[in-house]
């Protein structure tokens, strides 16, 4: 058991360094410039929730690497990407 473990958090650690992060700093910028303009036009909100989202699935990520946990750590599960 402590294998598989381990093995999905080298799993996860690959996921975070490659996608997440970059994809993450990428999104952090457009996340930014859209909050500015949030107040202005009502629409823009959904757009910066689904950014925040983004911005904030490499923390969830990381989590799932200390726990070695099995089950995909995607930024749209229930809890909405935040840790509890």
């Amino acid at each position: 058991m402590a294998e598989k473990n381990f093995l999905f958090s080298v799993i996860w650690a690959l996921l975070l360094f490659f996608i997440t992060w970059p994809l993450a700093w990428f999104c952090a910028w457009w996340w930014c410039v859209f909050i500015a303009i949030e107040g202005l036009f009502p629409f823009v909100k959904d757009i910066t929730d689904f950014l925040f989202k983004i911005v904030s699935w490499p923390r969830v990520v990381g989590s799932a690497v200390l726990r070695g946990d099995s089950v995909f750590p995607t930024p749209f599960g229930a809890d909405g990407g935040l840790l509890q």
